[in-house]
């Protein structure tokens, strides 16, 4: 036999075996990949799925809870309970029922998936108060009186009611019931609930919402591929959906059919509530691919199945038929190079194992590629492996400089983990997080980074580390960490997130953990809380100061009345000077607490803040003592700001007198003025600024400063760091109010030791600088004065302090009363009038319903009020408003003025037409208390 007959026998059979087994390990390695991405597939669709559900349910705990603070639910607690009361803020019980079950109706139509509202009562044994629900025909009706039940759901409801204020509990899914009969056809349902507390905080009832789970089931099964089954199953495994509707809620129609009976590789899975995706038999032995997803927070799990055969069947076609074909190919090959290999075998051979070499080395490689037979293919098959190769190698490369442009991107620190724990990657943004200062060696992530909880203070255990956690097989999401950078000597306040990373089997080989840097944000919610905290207090405050003005308004002018009767008894004399002086020192004190609460009436005027910061110099040098040093900054042509001066120039010399308090030795105290520009930047990180152009005045000392730990409490009334009797703790709580309502802005700077600067940013004008108002002169009258006051004891007083400076009184208790005394035409030439009032009417409605009848002059009189005839606390124009409590000579003054001045026109007719809604015309609002 010749060579290419013995390279012939030689090389077909071995390149026969050859194809064969490379096909083998072929269909091997492709059934695997296949395996495990069908495994992926089924699991992201059934965490998806059961993604869904979860936030289907979280959505309604949301509502749920939001529920409790909705507007109605207090009235019917109170009315419920005090079975005397027949209506609160004019409504009965049955009204506000019917408001809220309204309210609910409107709930169940925008959300398909809500079956039903129940509102139950905690008394008469779980009587339901309110029945919203939706009817077969999707139609929602609110169940009327006679149709509602008591609680069948005994353990249901008593685990709602024991529920903290806030929190809410949710069922396992069960068939829908009505009368404690399962309703037909079935109803797959979730019932959130969440327990009412009473406006004392003591416990009234339950809010119920009922999740129809149909819409979601088919939306589960709607989008299986070919060849899956998706299953629904509870916390023991029963079937909730099943392609077999008979298999469906076995446990509550007496024919349990559970999932671990059909997949018993499922049982411990299910039993330690646990997610598995892998390839399991079930009870026949059949292989099946089986992904197992609980949803978050509810009692309900996700399993969607497909048959390993499904998955291997397109995989052996295709493999019988490479194989079939690569090994017809190779034969063909082989028989042909075995008739040329005897001739043209040496010399290409030599160049195929230089080129092989020069491969290796990543060199030229230089081909036989024009030698024909054998090894002419080779070369060429060759060539084209290795230029496969590079293009492989090429993409690689480009899908790495692709990853590290996306981790140099992101600012969030990204690690990835071996599964010993070890980091083996760090994004640029983890490097730039563990950085120490210059000048220190840089460590690794675990050397150079401490974990602590929330609080800053706790370490975290290892083993409840991001990573290491992930590594444990769990996901874990948005949890806040603070991390102590060790180096830096700095704390940084993150979010963690941690996945882990699964190889095709399952196996975890390492994780991924991601770090937010959320200390800017934390930052800016400290401040927002802040902001919120200051605005809660001037609300409380202003309320007190408002009534606290009515009885002043008697006593102050009580006392003065009594000065002017016992001028020939010295003694008594000086018990009545007591009382005024005394009057007088509350009268500040609430002018104090209307400042801070932003309730003031400011009278703003286009004011040149360069004289007023003068004016202040003089006045602080003759006072302020002088072991401490004034200097004045001002800026030429400063801006003009729109400012009540008055009130300036009180909060500039309170800010001087604190900073006198700070240097008991010596000190220099700089008063400094300027335009400036807070820009958007600035605002995001203070959210109670506009962005725009402002007027600066900055009062700076050299003192002792403030601690960090009060810097957020200086802003509080009656908050003082002086000793017992050496200050009220009003000055700078006063400031902030002032500059608050006037449409600016206060910054306070500080460090210990070493001073303190605040800053005070006013809004500013184009408008040419005001002249000063010049005051009217105290004069009596003989002129009729309609006077409407709701409290007596101001009545009174009121009408005695008019009758003794001339003036004839018609006095009434409210607004309605005034407006019958005008319909029945009696003659008047100036309507007094306080602001709020009970009865339907306030002062500025009042004078507006006047003024449609007839012409009218008006003199508004309250402790404060708020938007009633006050914009942002400056008066409307033309509004005169007489703030109490009020001296006699004040009265006189202010009564004058309004009856020299053009009839009353009022700003916004809108707005008191508005307000002149009645209470049926509009969802119940709060009743404004009596008195103003």
């Amino acid at each position: 036999m010749n060579l290419s007959t013995r390279l012939t026998i030689a090389i077909v059979p071995l390149v026969v075996l050859t194809a064969a087994s490379v096909g083998y390990l072929g269909y091997r390695n492709l059934a695997t990949v296949a395996i495990g991405r069908t495994l992926a597939a089924i699991d992201t669709t059934a965490t998806s799925r059961a993604i869904e559900l979860a936030s289907l349910v979280k959505n309604v705990r949301a509502d749920v809870t939001a529920f409790r603070a909705a507007i109605g639910l207090g009235e019917m607690t109170t009315l419920s309970r005090n079975p005397s009361l027949q209506t609160t803020r004019g409504w009965t019980l049955a009204e506000w029922r019917a408001g809220v079950g309204q309210r609910l109706a409107g709930e169940l139509e925008a959300k398909p998936d809500l079956l039903k509202y129940r509102l139950i009562g905690l008394a008469d044994g779980g009587r339901e108060l309110v029945r919203v629900e939706r009817q077969r025909n999707g139609a929602v009706r609110v169940v009327p009186d006679e149709e509602l039940q008591r609680a069948s759901e005994r353990d249901l409801f008593a685990q709602a009611i024991n529920v903290a204020e806030g929190k809410s509990i949710v069922s396992p899914v069960e068939l829908d019931q009505d009368h404690g009969a399962t309703t037909k056809p079935h109803v797959p349902v979730i019932r959130v609930s969440a327990p009412v507390f009473g406006p004392d905080g003591t416990q009234f009832g339950l809010i119920v919402a009922h999740i129809d789970l149909r819409a979601a089931f088919d939306r589960v099964t709607g989008l299986a591929q070919q060849g899956r089954v998706v299953y629904v199953i509870n916390n023991n495994g029963d079937y909730l959906l099943h392609p077999d509707k008979t298999r469906e809620f076995g446990f509550e129609l007496g024919r349990p059919a559970r999932i671990q009976d059909d997949f018993p590789a499922l049982v411990e899975a299910i039993a330690k509530n646990r997610e598995r995706t892998s390839i399991v038999e079930d009870r026949n032995g059949t292989p099946f691919g089986v992904a197992l997803e609980h949803a978050d927070g509810v009692a309900l799990s996700i399993v969607e199945t497909i048959p390993q055969r499904i998955i291997l069947d397109a995989i052996m076609t295709a493999w019988l038929s490479s194989t079939l074909l690569g090994c017809a190919f190779a034969v063909l090959i082989a028989i042909g190079l075995a008739l040329v290999m005897a001739r043209t075998m040496t010399r290409p051979l030599s160049q195929m194992t230089a080129a092989v070499s020069s491969f290796a080395d990543d060199r030229p490689i230089d081909l036989p590629l024009a030698t024909g037979g054998e090894i002419g293919v080779l070369a060429r098959a060759f060539q084209k492996m290795a230029l496969d190769s590079r293009d492989k190698t090429a993409a690689i490369r480009r899908e790495k400089e692709i990853f590290e442009r996306i981790m140099n991107a992101m600012a969030e620190a990204v690690l990835l983990i071996d599964r010993k724990g070890q980091v083996i990657y760090e994004s640029p943004g983890a490097v730039k997080l563990r950085s120490p200062t210059p000048g220190r060696p840089v460590r690794p992530w675990a050397e150079a980074i401490d974990s602590f909880l929330e609080d800053g203070v706790t370490p975290l255990p290892p083993d409840r580390r991001p990573g290491q956690r992930a590594l444990q097989g769990e996901t874990v999401d948005q949890i806040e960490l603070v991390l102590h950078v060790r180096d830096a000597g700095r704390n940084v306040e993150v979010i963690g997130n941690a996945q882990p990373i699964r190889n095709a089997a399952g196996r975890i080989n390492g994780a991924v953990v991601v770090y937010k840097d959320v200390t800017e944000l934390k930052e800016a919610e400290r401040r927002l809380h802040q902001a919120q905290k200051l605005e809660a207090i001037g609300q409380l405050t202003g309320g007190v100061a408002h009534d606290f003005n009515n009885m002043l308004t008697v006593i102050s002018g009580t006392a003065e009345i009594l000065l002017e009767e016992l001028t020939d008894r010295p003694n008594l004399s000086n018990i009545a000077k007591m009382i005024e002086q005394a009057a007088e020192r509350g009268a500040d004190l609430t002018r104090q607490l209307l400042a801070f609460a932003r309730k003031q009436p400011l009278q703003p005027r286009n004011v040149d803040v360069n004289a007023i910061v003068l004016e202040t110099e003089q006045l602080l040098r003759a006072t302020i003592g002088e072991h401490i040093q004034v200097d004045v900054r001002l800026e030429q042509d400063v801006d003009a700001a729109r400012i009540d001066p008055s009130q300036l120039s009180s909060a500039l010399l309170n800010l001087a007198v604190n900073a006198r308090d700070a240097m008991p030795i010596s000190g220099k105290l700089l008063l400094e003025t300027g335009g400036v520009v807070l820009d958007n930047d600035y605002a995001q990180q203070n959210p109670d600024v506009r962005p725009g152009r402002y007027v600066m005045i900055a009062v700076s000392d050299t003192g002792t400063g403030i601690p960090a730990e009060m810097r957020d409490k200086v802003f509080e009334p009656f908050f003082t760091t002086k000793s017992l009797g050496n200050g009220t703790g009003l000055g700078l709580s006063i400031v902030y109010g002032f500059v608050k309502q006037s449409g600016g802005h206060v910054k306070i700077y500080s460090e210990e030791n070493q001073g303190t600067t605040i800053k005070l940013y006013l809004p500013r004008t184009d408008a040419a600088i005001d002249s000063a108002p010049i005051a009217a002169p105290v004069v009596g009258g003989s002129e009729t004065i309609l006077l409407v006051e709701d409290d007596e004891l101001v009545r009174q007083f009121a009408i005695a302090q008019l009758q003794g400076l001339g003036y004839r009184t018609i006095a009434v208790c409210d607004g309605p009363s005034a407006l019958k005394e005008v319909e029945r035409g009696a003659a008047f030439d100036l309507l007094f009038t306080d602001v709020i009032m009970p009865g339907g009417l306030n002062g500025p409605q009042l004078a507006e319903a006047v003024a449609r009848i007839r012409p009218v002059r008006v003199l508004f009189t309250s402790g404060y009020t708020e938007n009633a005839i006050l914009h942002h606390g400056r008066l409307d124009p033309g509004a005169l408003l007489l703030s109490k409590p009020y001296r006699r000579s004040d009265l006189a003054r202010m009564v004058r003025a309004a009856l020299d001045q053009e009839y009353y026109v009022p700003a916004e007719p809108s707005a008191c037409a508005v307000a002149a809604k009645s209470p049926d015309q509009l969802w119940p609002s709060t009743d404004r208390a009596a008195g103003a």
